[in-house]
This record gives structure tokens, sequence and C-alpha cells, in this order.
């Protein structure tokens, strides 16, 4: 029988893999280094269907001893990294194992918060901007309730900033840089279902093109288009 070459009990030996998560944010979940490396040893049997490794094992790979390892299997217990579960084995008798399913559990809670906090913000951000540019084009430090009323457009009528700064343009365009005549132009846009700013530049393209189109008669009457909104093209 031909002896195993180093490289060949390496590979038997097979892997064990660690999402790059737990890798980059243990600490943030509580965890130890030496509790890493002591959840990497039951991973490692686990995988390869040992639900219940032999902590006298585990110990002896981690050239600690058995009381050390179960301290740490307590204090990750305690910060709710790992509990004790049952298992039925094939001849009906149960068996304690560890499951670390918490630990998981608790590193996706982790992302999502990260996720959630990351998106608030750039929501904050993007709303600090408007109001930079609306102070900005004001000439002054907007209001309390000039503030409320920007708030409201972004929170209640969800507004977006785009669509707020597009609004912005038309009025300073037509020397009427105030609130109310921007809410007016904002509405109008609302209404026709405009919210992106490809479709506000995309709309009044086409209504550039309908006007220029048009040479009125002699003595023909102007017909009335609701609420004198000028709209210019925004895209010079």
């Amino acid at each position: 029988m031909t002896e195993e070459t180093p490289l060949q009990r390496y590979i038997r030996a097979g892997q064990t893999t660690i999402s790059n998560l737990l890798v980059h944010h243990y600490k943030q979940i509580g965890m130890s280094t030496a509790q890493l490396v002591l959840y990497l040893q039951f991973k490692s049997y686990q995988d390869r269907g040992t639900m219940n490794p032999d902590v006298r094992v585990i110990a002896k790979n981690l050239g600690t001893s058995e009381n050390q390892v179960f301290n740490q299997l307590h204090q990750m217990m305690t910060n709710h990294l790992v509990e004790q579960g049952m298992r039925r084995l094939p001849d009906g008798k149960e068996d304690a194992i560890y499951d670390f399913s918490p630990l998981l559990n608790k590193l996706a809670l982790l992302e999502d918060q990260a996720t959630t906090t990351d998106h608030e913000e750039a929501s904050q951000n993007s709303r600090q901007q408007v109001f930079a540019t609306l102070e900005n084009e004001f000439g002054r430090t907007l209001s309390s309730m000039e503030l409320q009323i920007v708030n409201d457009w972004l929170d209640k009528e969800a507004y977006t900033p785009a669509m707020i700064k597009l609004a912005l343009r038309q009025a300073v365009m037509n020397s009427a840089v105030n609130l109310q005549y921007m809410e007016r132009i904002l509405q109008s846009w609302a209404h026709q279902g405009l919210r992106s700013e490809h479709d506000i530049n995309e709309h009044e393209r086409q209504f550039e093109s309908r006007r220029a189109g048009q040479t009125p008669t002699q003595g023909s009457q102007p017909r009335s288009a609701g609420p004198k909104i000028p709209i210019y093209k925004l895209g010079e």
C-alpha cells in the first residue's frame, strides 16, 4: 500500500470556510479572538458531520485545558453567541450539541443595521445638501418654518432632492425665488407623475418642441393653460 504524501493528507483533511463578515466584524458582535478560533474548531468538525465533537480533542487542538474551553463556551452563551440544543440519534436517544445559529443571526442583524445606518446617513446628507442649495440661492439662512416646509416636501410629499433642485432652478430663471412658487411647480410635476430628473427633463423637452411648432395667427385669442407656471428647458 502506497503511503500518503503530505499533500494528499492535506487534501483529505478537508477545508473549513468562514464568512468574511465574521472575520471582519466578530469583535462587533461581542466575540473575542479566542472565541473565534474556538468556533472554527467546532465548525471544522460539525461541517464534517460530527455535531458534538469531543471537548478534550478541541482543547488539545488549541493547546489549552478543557476548563478553559468550557469557560469560553459559557461566555459565548452569556453573550448569546451559542446555545445548547438537543438532537435525536438513530437509536432514539438524545444528544446535546452546541448550536451556533445565534452567532450567525447576530452577525446578520449587524449587517442589516449597518445597511440601514448607511441609508439613513445618505438620506440625511442629501437633505442637508438641499438646505444648503436653497440657502445659497436665497442668500440667507432658511427660517424654521421654511425648513419645516422643505422637510414636509421630502417626508410627506415624497418630492425627491432632484425635484426640489430642479424647481429651484425654475424659480431662479423666472426671478421668483421663494418656496411658494417652487411648491406650485412641484405640485404640477407630481400631478403629472413626474418625479425623476429624467422624466422632468423629457417632459420639458417635449413641451418646448410643441411650443416651438405653434405659430399664433393674427387675432387669435390665447388659450388658458391653467396656473401660470413658466416652464423652461432644464437641460440648458
